[in-house]
């Protein structure tokens, strides 16, 4: 297995690559934020499982920087995880971190309002699985068709649910940046699943930074060519920046490799 890491947070780039998989993460500041509160982690166990995570930190810089990176160094350091005890382990994580942020929020008046989103995913043999807090995204790039798997957990959610806002209103509508559910808001529900994992599939975690500046043909064009990761996520935040980098962007891209039969 080689694994490679280079830079800091400002620009990060980071590689896993095993006979089975291929997998890497890019991140960077953006061209107006002062601070990249994004951050990311990428670890394979021994077992051959892969734990996939992505926090998008909220609040003023120090604050959203001191969750995302609380989450980060958190998910970093977690035992591997038994098998049949997936769902319940990654929710459990996923609730610990929502308890212990808020606590810190309450605690210190500079830092109220702290939080981040989750996206953490554990790829095991042929399944993956997942939980989510947030509006970061995960996709599925399956036979060139990319699949939404979560939904952003946003104030517009809530109101088209309640019939107050139809989904086109809802494209241009303020509340498609209110965050209704966030990692240290103290009251989180995280939504979590699992799905089939196919020879030659693409796992695409993704933060706001990169979707809401690059539409789904984009990602999806990226995606149908015959490059590796690195170059994937290379070209994902080459694209965002040339529009402007408004944001922290980050991608992190995993490969089922092409099995090849004799």
């Amino acid at each position: 297995m080689q694994k490679k890491a280079a830079g800091d947070w400002s620009e990060k780039q980071t590689r896993l690559s095993t006979p089975d998989f291929e997998c890497s993460a890019r991140t960077h500041i953006g061209y107006v934020r002062s601070s990249n509160q994004d951050r990311y982690v990428m670890r394979a166990f021994p077992d051959g499982s892969v734990l996939l995570a992505l926090a998008d930190g909220l609040g003023g810089d120090g604050a959203g920087d001191l969750a995302s990176e609380t989450i980060r160094a958190r998910i970093d350091g977690v035992d591997p995880i038994p098998p049949g005890q997936e769902p319940q382990t990654l929710k459990t994580l996923a609730l610990a971190l929502d308890e212990s942020i808020c606590r810190v929020g309450k605690d210190a008046e500079d830092l109220h309002g702290m939080g981040s989103t989750l996206i953490m995913t554990l790829v095991r043999g042929n399944r993956v699985f997942w939980v989510h807090i947030g509006d970061s995204r995960l996709y599925l790039f399956r036979e060139s068709r990319l699949t939404r798997i979560t939904e952003d957990q946003t104030l517009a959610r809530f109101l088209i649910a309640e019939n107050a806002l139809s989904p086109e209103e809802a494209s241009h509508h303020y509340s498609r940046h209110v965050m209704d559910q966030y990692v240290g808001c103290g009251f989180c529900e995280p939504e979590s699943g699992s799905f089939a994992l196919f020879s030659g599939d693409w796992i695409v975690l993704i933060s706001d930074g990169v979707y809401r500046y690059l539409s789904n043909a984009s990602l999806t064009a990226i995606f149908e060519k015959p490059d590796g990761p690195d170059e994937k996520c290379r070209n994902i935040i080459q694209a965002v920046l040339a529009g402007g980098g408004k944001d922290n962007l980050t991608i992190l891209a995993f490969h089922r490799r092409q099995e090849h039969t004799t």
